[in-house]
């Protein structure tokens, strides 16, 4: 009984910490251009705002981190969350592909690129992070309700456009490690980066752009964070 009580104590202790929330990019440099003309920072902004909403409605505290597009310093990032009190780190992106799988198009006179060969999600650990077991526990269960969810795995991440390997941490939920992301070994907590789908895929793009989708990713991530003690049980 004591065991146990010390185990809702602590529960309760981590799903008080505030989450951070990254916007990944910045509106200097905004990422990938999608299939359709739109820059992973408007994406990554647009589900950023869903994913707060959605854990704020569970009493979850939350602190969002370089949603005004100003913050180019990426080690600032997990600064400004850990300053915050922040007990969990989770960036937010969108996909592209290698280069050698764009193809040209146009789309409303403006000159595009595409590529319908990969979709789905993928997430990211740092074995550089102090944190990483309970990193790869959130990535996990969060890869794992996003697969419940009926969303793919992204499977095209194995080798960087630099030639260097991403191995996988968990195939089977979608999670690589990518150890030196400066917004995950820079922090000091847990931390995860998630590409929640492939915005090149002009067919998966539509999809991203939703309410839909990005209300499932949300409910995903609240399920996951859940499941690995970040907040309380769904």
């Amino acid at each position: 009984m004591a065991g146990a009580a010390l185990l809702l104590a602590s529960a309760t202790a981590v799903a008080a910490l505030p989450v951070a929330i990254d916007v990944g990019h910045y509106l200097e440099r905004p990422g990938a251009i999608s299939a359709y003309g739109v820059t992973e920072f408007e994406y990554n902004h647009a589900l950023a705002a869903v994913l707060a909403a959605r854990l704020a409605s569970d009493g979850a505290p939350v602190r969002l981190i370089g949603q005004r597009g100003e913050m180019a310093d990426l080690w600032a990032r997990p600064a400004q969350a850990e300053a915050a009190g922040a007990g969990f780190f989770l960036s937010i992106h969108h996909d592209s592909v290698k280069e050698e799988y764009l193809q040209a198009w146009t789309w409303n006179g403006r000159a595009l690129r595409h590529s319908e060969q990969f979709a789905g999600f993928s997430l990211f650990v740092s074995r550089l992070n102090p944190r990483l077991a309970e990193s790869l526990a959130c990535a996990s269960a969060i890869g794992a309700e996003l697969r419940q969810a009926g969303l793919p795995v992204a499977t095209h991440h194995g080798l960087s456009s630099e030639g260097v390997a991403r191995p996988w941490a968990d195939e089977t939920n979608g999670v690589y490690y990518y150890d030196n992301l400066v917004v995950l070994k820079a922090a000091s907590v847990p931390a995860v980066l998630l590409e929640a789908g492939v915005i090149v895929n002009r067919e998966e793009e539509r999809a991203l752009a939703g309410a839909a989708r990005r209300a499932l990713t949300a409910e995903a991530v609240r399920r996951g964070l859940g499941r690995c003690g970040v907040m309380a049980a769904p």
